[in-house]
């Protein structure tokens, strides 16, 4: 028998028992988001009947992001009231349980579907939170400083403090699904996606594992950063690393056409990729790839990648239209 959310819909408006998960790592907190709604929320979701909270937070952690956390404690339980996006009442009670940390960024999740949409996990740095259209608000403030007991915390949004939320949508990155990126050889396996992070200087960015489409072997690792601005000069929107056993194979330039594709439909019109000019591979690589070679330029003293030894890259350049 299918599950039963604890939840009721009238004409007057719906209620629904919510367990939440906050999962922290890194300076991040992971949030979720789908393809229909441009903000983020919190992992979780419906508690089921028969089913206690802290058997929903569990159950809800595993699907949405294929791991087994384990609860640390229940810090707030959060009472609700707003406007659904059909303007109608909405009455949540939603218990949000912090979650171990696991020291890792990386998830093991699917794009899943969440009431028909795709629904991915995304990670957003603390400091990004105020800058970004994000659920429920209390995380801006709250996060840094969780209670070592439960607190209850009662908002009811103002048509106000919806506008001045949703006036925050430029700032949020769309991500999309990524489950079929393949070309039947290679298949992008996301490991997770990270929001902009002013604070740092970083863009929004994927980051994937190349694996074999036939074997299910990983076979590298493979990064699209969004955007073309200063911030992404030296490190481009590309990265790749293929594991030393299956180089030589096409691999890397099987993934840059793949993250090719996503760069456009993100609306990219063009994408970078910035080998270091003592690394003949990768720059053969850019090549192969159909990126055109057009600068080379010299990273700055104090740019990270100025401390990582790395004096200049050569910039190329692939045309997506």
């Amino acid at each position: 028998m299918a599950a039963i959310d604890c939840g009721f819909d009238t004409e007057h408006g719906w209620f629904r028992l919510r367990a939440a998960a906050i999962i922290k790592e890194q300076g991040c907190v992971l949030l979720a988001q789908n393809v229909k709604d441009p903000y983020y929320y919190s992992i979780g979701g419906a508690v089921h009947l028969q089913e206690s909270v802290e058997e929903a937070i569990l159950r809800e952690c595993r699907e949405e992001t294929g791991l087994d956390y384990e609860i640390d404690r229940l810090c707030f339980i959060h009472e609700n009231f707003f406007q659904d996006a059909s303007d109608r009442p909405f009455h949540e009670v939603a218990f949000y349980f912090l979650m171990k940390e696991r020291g890792s960024l990386n998830l093991q999740s699917h794009d899943v579907s969440m009431y028909g949409d795709s629904e991915h996990a995304v990670w957003v740095p603390l400091t990004q939170l105020p800058h970004v259209y994000a659920f429920p608000v209390f995380f801006r403030n709250r996060l840094n400083n969780l209670p070592l007991t439960p607190e209850i915390i009662t908002t009811r949004e103002s048509k106000e403090e919806h506008l001045s939320m949703m006036a925050l949508k430029r700032g949020t990155t769309a991500f999309l699904p990524t489950d079929e990126l393949t070309d039947g050889v290679i298949r992008l396996r996301c490991r997770y996606r990270m929001e902009r992070d002013l604070a740092k200087n970083h863009e929004p960015e994927y980051r994937f594992d190349m694996v074999l489409a036939e074997s299910g072997q990983a076979a590298g690792t493979c990064a699209l950063r969004l955007g073309n601005g200063e911030a992404l000069k030296y490190a481009g929107n590309i990265g790749y690393q293929v594991f030393p056993e299956h180089r030589g194979s096409g691999l890397a330039v099987r993934a840059c056409h793949l993250l090719f594709q996503l760069a456009k439909a993100h609306g990219m019109a063009s994408a970078t990729i910035t080998p270091d000019p003592k690394n003949a591979a990768s720059i053969r690589t850019a090549e192969k790839a159909g990126a055109e070679f057009e600068r080379r330029v010299e990273i700055p003293e104090g740019h990270p990648m100025f401390s990582e030894n790395t004096r200049e890259v050569l910039i190329f350049r692939r045309l997506l239209g």
